[in-house]
Formats: C-alpha cells, sequence, structure tokens
C-alpha cells in the first residue's frame, strides 16, 4: 500500500476504531504477498458492526470463527522495507 493510499484510508478508521461486532464470515490465509508473509497464518474477516458490515484482517495468529465478538484496532498489516513508511489499518481482535 502506498503512503497515498494509506492517507486516504485513514480518514475512516476512527469512524471504526474501538468498535465491537460479529463475525459473519472468516476464511483462513495461508498464502500471501510477501509483504504480509510476517503475519501468516491470519484471518480475513467480514464483521457486523450493526448498522453496517466490513471487512478486515484478523489479528495474526488468532482463529476467528462465525459469532465471534471482536472489536477494531489499529495494527501494521504489512512489513515494510527499513525505508519505507509504517503501514497501519484496521485489524480485528477478540474480546
Amino acid at each position: 500500500m502506498r503512503v497515498t493510499e494509506s492517507w486516504r484510508q485513514n480518514k475512516t478508521w476512527a469512524k471504526y476504531l474501538g468498535k465491537e461486532g460479529v463475525v459473519v464470515a472468516s476464511t483462513l490465509m495461508e498464502v500471501a504477498a510477501t509483504d504480509q508473509l510476517a503475519f501468516l497464518p491470519y484471518s480475513y474477516l467480514v464483521v457486523n458492526l450493526g448498522k453496517e458490515k466490513i471487512s478486515v484482517m484478523g489479528a495474526a495468529g488468532e482463529a476467528f470463527n462465525c459469532g465471534d465478538k471482536v472489536k477494531l484496532v489499529l495494527r501494521k498489516i504489512k512489513k515494510e522495507a527499513q525505508a519505507e513508511v509504517i503501514t497501519y489499518g484496521l485489524k480485528a481482535i477478540h474480546v
């Protein structure tokens, strides 16, 4: 993710940060782009926040199932090169 893409996306983070919801779909990712290999395996989730559903990564090393209660937090979403800007994004953790 380029810095400009991250900057655009972070404008919506405040709306979701700290929100709790329920997992409605979960896929275990065992293959990823090279900048996300450090997080394998991780879950990619659809989370119902009540009035809307969003898709986010699950925290690395945590297994998620439909019906799990989760909270949205800010975490690193890729392993960047030493000269790159640290890339953060929303992830889900168990409540």
